[in-house]
């Protein structure tokens, strides 16, 4: 019969130090161990008490040299004792009646055959795992020694026909004298002094019954026995076992020769813990029929097999198989199975729960008769985790045997770590407060990780050039979990697996809030932000967001003539930000969110300059603090055309590019367009749409981010309105000023989510700029400002940009505020015109009083010198 060892307790994940190891370990703590020992069930369980009584016990522990690392010698079933965490060789000989030392040989371990056995002498030898334990008491499942003898029950009839026969006795002969308790299958003898013969039983009459115990004899077997009038002396082996049976026929003396075997056939191998039962029918002087009822049940399942780090998972498929090996024949088995620890009702077998327990059919005698299990509480918690169910199998004669299957459970957690790639990168994940968690996969570094209700902690470790994006539940990265490296996990089902996304080292740049325009200081370096929010993100008057669902994000247009020369690449990750790298050169770009159908739902501008924007900042008189240059200014020398900076429309968060030249008022700087993106003029006359105003609205200058919008002019006899603004419906709230109409002219304003200044600033006030003086020209580049008392500014002559040209480039720079209305600096009153807002202007003619405020209509396009939030 095979050897089992059934564990009942938790297997931790072995932290502690194993056995070969323990002499390096720093300050090892032992763990106090306990385990109960019994018998292993006979094939077939006799009634008699002694069968199962153990009375001592010897146990050695070894390590992988082979030395005893511990003995103990009791005469209880329950062993207590403490030794370190490891892997051992654990041995037990029971009801050996001595202790056997510290160091026992192998030969020691040797016992002899007896006529009678108070107790029968037991033996385990198996592999043994002693983990770390809160507590410091671990308590195994317990170990089923297995006897050292076979039982041999014989039931003698003479039959009817040959009722002159009388029994006289019965004997026992060719048995071993020894074995190793360690060594039960092994060879036999082919000495015969090594073999004994029992004492001879005398009978009378007709029929007879008796048991015998031996020690096991494995003779092999003779396949050319077909028949068992051939299980005779002439072909048996040398030392076979067998039944010597003498009866008297008159005068005439009889003798029976029964070999011992699995069959009554070829087999002659005599197994320790195997209950032989023989029906022995004399039909005549030298005629036997022998009925050899001889059978073995195994019973196990498939949960171990799947087994992680001593814990079962749940599986539904697994299977339960009560295996019959031999004939009960004419005997039949029946089977019942019950739960005696854990959630009967969550235990079922072929779909159904045991329950009170179930009765088994077994269709197969012999063979393997199979069934389905699975254990599912829901979640694996402390308290259900731990499943033990007995399966017992009786025949009808009335013996039973048990067997007992316990396992441990807990809920899996797979961590799958995907190679680099575009969108992922490399990383490993530590786990803290499981049960168990291992590394599946030295490429990837999956893991897989073992907890019950309370769960465990995730840390995600980003390698060198990676960073932590966040923790999902799916491998497409749509739904995220959390963004924190540490995550609680809290098991909610048996089974799932979490994915943490790595992305190469990327800066974001909305650390301190998203905006539609991100400075990048660095040269060929990747930066990200945030696809999903509208600007800043925030309600002001009138203008409310709506999150972002992009499907791809491309540069639009950049500075230049080389593609990719200021933004390299730009591409939308699955958690909804846009990862791009700038060139090796400093300008500026803008990149949209493109939809499925390739159209731009939002667009940020990028600033890739060298900018120290906090260190070079200016506080003018007025108390505001502004950066010392205009938004998208490429250079601070003003003689240069990319310090003019970029130009606005009154309200809309997307630029356009400078003039090429100081004082031309025709030609665009260098700048590369994206197909379908290039740079137009849009013309409500010519929209081609049912309307002149569907092209006048918020949805198509945000869908058209390079079109210049124009407003519309029409004569009276026309059937359209002129709108001198680029929007039908004319919005004063786009730059966060709360103006809403004549009677409620505001100079309150917030950052709102079309300012297209940078995280933490945004379109200045007309009162901003109140204390400034020119104090210098040099035309056709720049005037010279006095921003305090005791700093000066410079602000390039770029000139107004619309209908198509620069107008007045090189005399005239204007600044725009987020005013909606025409403030009048002299006596800071406030005229609301309905299309009209307020720009700084600063001439160069030497009329007084030289910087002054002015309106113009919406459509115009001017520089922004942003100010702090």
């Amino acid at each position: 019969m095979k050897k089992y060892l059934l564990i009942l307790a938790a297997i931790l994940l072995l932290w502690g130090c194993i056995a070969e190891d323990r002499t390096e370990c720093t300050n090892p703590r032992g763990v106090f161990v306990s385990l109960t020992v019994r018998p292993e069930r006979m094939s077939s369980v006799t009634r008699s008490a002694d069968e199962t009584a153990i009375r001592d016990l010897n146990l050695y522990l070894y390590d992988d040299n082979g030395n005893v690392v511990l003995h103990r010698y009791q005469t209880s079933a329950t062993l207590r004792f403490e030794c370190l965490p490891g892997d051992y060789r654990m041995c037990i000989a029971a009801n050996l009646g001595r202790d056997m030392g510290e160091n026992p040989t192998w030969e020691d371990f040797t016992v002899t055959h007896a006529d009678k056995y108070d107790v029968l002498p037991m033996a385990y030898e198996g592999d043994i795992t002693i983990i770390p334990s809160a507590d410091g008491m671990l308590t195994l499942p317990a170990v089923e020694v297995q006897r050292c003898v076979s039982k041999i029950s014989y039931n003698i009839t003479v039959a009817p026909a040959v009722a002159d026969i009388e029994l006289r006795s019965v004997q026992l002969l060719s048995v071993p004298r020894s074995v190793s308790v360690f060594d039960m299958a092994a060879a036999p003898s082919d000495d015969p002094d090594d073999y004994t013969d029992c004492p001879e039983v005398e009978l009378s009459g007709q029929q007879a019954a008796g048991d015998c115990y031996l020690l096991p004899n494995m003779q092999g077997t003779v396949a050319a026995i077909t028949d068992q009038r051939q299980k005779n002396p002439e072909n048996a082996p040398a030392n076979a076992s067998y039944l010597l049976i003498r009866a008297v026929r008159g005068s005439k003396v009889l003798a029976y020769y029964i070999y011992l075997g699995g069959n009554n056939t070829s087999d002659f191998n005599v197994r320790a813990n195997v209950h032989y039962r023989f029906n022995i029918l004399i039909l005549g002087d030298s005629e036997v029929d022998t009925r050899i009822s001889s059978y073995a049940v195994n019973v196990h399942d498939t949960y171990e097999e799947n087994s992680v780090g001593g814990y079962c998972t749940y599986n539904p498929f697994q299977m339960l198989a009560v295996e019959i090996d031999g004939s009960p024949a004419p005997l039949t088995l029946r089977g019942r199975i019950g739960v005696a620890q854990g959630n009967a009702g969550a235990f079922c077998l072929n779909g159904s729960p045991v329950g009170e327990g179930r009765d088994l059919t077994l269709p197969e005698q012999p063979g393997p008769n199979v069934f389905g299990v699975n254990y599912a509480p829901g979640i694996y918690t402390t308290v259900n985790s731990q499943v033990v169910y007995t399966v017992t199998v009786e025949d009808d004669a009335g013996f039973a045997q048990s067997f007992d299957i316990g396992h441990r459970f807990a809920n899996r957690l797979d961590v799958y770590i995907h190679p680099a790639t575009a969108e992922n990168g490399n990383g490993t994940v530590t786990v803290a407060g499981a049960l168990y968690d291992a590394e599946t996969s030295s490429l990837t570094h999956d893991r897989v990780v073992l907890c019950h209700e309370k769960g465990c902690t995730l840390t995600a470790v980003p390698e060198a050039g990676y960073r932590f994006e966040g923790w999902y539940s799916a491998a497409d990265y749509k739904t995220r979990l959390s963004t924190s490296a540490s995550y609680a996990y809290i098991p909610t089902s048996p089974e799932a697996a979490i994915f943490p996304k790595f992305t190469v080292n990327t800066r974001p740049l909305d650390d301190g809030g998203t905006a539609n325009c991100y400075i990048a200081p660095e040269l060929n370096t990747s930066y990200s932000f945030d696809a999903t929010t509208m600007g800043n993100g925030r309600a002001t008057t009138n203008i409310r967001p709506e999150p972002l669902r992009g499907a791809e994000a491309r540069v639009l247009w950049e500075t230049g003539t080389t593609r990719g020369a200021i933004v390299e690449s730009a591409e939308l990750t699955g958690d909804g930000r846009i990862v791009f790298r700038t060139g090796m050169t400093c300008g500026n770009a803008v990149i949209g969110l493109l939809d499925s159908r390739g159209v731009c739902i939002w667009s940020w501008h990028i600033w890739s300059v060298d900018y120290e924007i906090e260190a070079t900042a200016q506080t003018y008189a007025s108390g505001a603090v502004f950066m010392d240059r205009n938004l998208g200014a490429l250079a601070t020398d003003c003689t240069q055309a990319a310090a003019k900076g970029l130009y606005y429309q009154w309200g809309r968060k997307d630029p356009f590019s400078y003039p090429a030249l100081a004082t031309d008022a025709y030609t665009q700087a260098p700048t590369v367009y994206a197909p379908g993106f290039e740079y137009a003029e849009s013309n409500p006359r010519t929209s081609g749409t049912e309307s002149p105003y569907d092209v006048m609205t918020l949805e198509w200058a945000t869908a058209h981010p390079t079109t210049y919008m124009d407003g519309v002019f029409y004569e009276d006899w026309e059937e359209w309105t002129s709108v001198a603004d680029w929007l039908y419906v004319h919005h004063p709230n786009l730059w966060g000023n709360v103006t809403t109409g004549k009677n409620n002219i505001s100079r309150t304003s917030h950052k709102s989510i079309y300012d297209p200044c940078p995280p933490g600033w945004k379109v200045p006030g007309a009162e901003d700029f109140a204390g400034i003086e020119r104090i210098g020209v040099s035309a056709p580049y720049y005037v010279t400002i006095r921003c305090n008392s005791t700093q000066t500014a410079k602000i390039p002559l770029g000139g107004t940009f619309y209908e198509g040209r620069y107008d007045r480039n090189g005399s005239l720079g204007r600044l725009y505020t987020n005013a909606p209305y025409y403030l009048h600096w002299d006596d800071l009153t406030g005229v609301f015109h309905d299309v009209a807002c307020t720009s700084i202007l600063f001439d160069t003619s030497n009329y007084p009083p030289f910087v002054n405020t002015t309106d113009f209509y919406r459509y115009a396009a001017n520089p922004v010198r942003c100010i702090r939030e």
